[in-house]
């Protein structure tokens, strides 16, 4: 995606929107995993003293995007998130709008490692989760 729109748009929208929903801190920022690896988190929700509250990878996908670009999106996304599973801080994967085709359950693989798969229409489900 461009630089000055498309994706980095989205992201901004996804971070303004749990900021103005949370009272939280929304950043950008490098955090280590599990395994010791560094990922660049879309957005990390840190409270007044920089406690993390959540962690959230934004994919700019829908139905209009190509399949196979999907599935990597998420395969991706999976991946980053994984390593954060066992982390108490509640996780998302934001995208323009779910979709489910063929025998991808991505809701279930979500699941699987303590994330949760929301389209930016159902964002409030991950926020009443960072609330409990």
């Amino acid at each position: 995606m461009a630089r000055d729109g498309g994706y980095d748009d989205f992201e901004r929208h996804v971070r303004e929107t749990l900021a103005d929903a949370t009272g939280y801190t929304c950043e950008k920022q490098y955090e280590v995993g599990k395994s010791g690896n560094r990922w660049k988190v879309d957005c990390v929700l840190l409270d007044d003293h920089d406690l993390r509250k959540g962690y959230v990878e934004v994919k700019e996908t829908s139905r209009s995007s190509n399949k196979s670009t999907y599935i990597n999106h998420m395969r991706r996304a999976y991946a980053e998130m994984g390593d954060f599973r066992d982390f108490t801080a509640p996780k998302a994967v934001v995208v323009a709008e779910k979709w489910d085709f063929g025998r991808m359950d991505w809701d279930a693989m979500m699941d699987s490692i303590d994330c949760m798969l929301v389209d930016i229409e159902a964002i409030d489900r991950f926020v009443a989760e960072l609330d409990s």
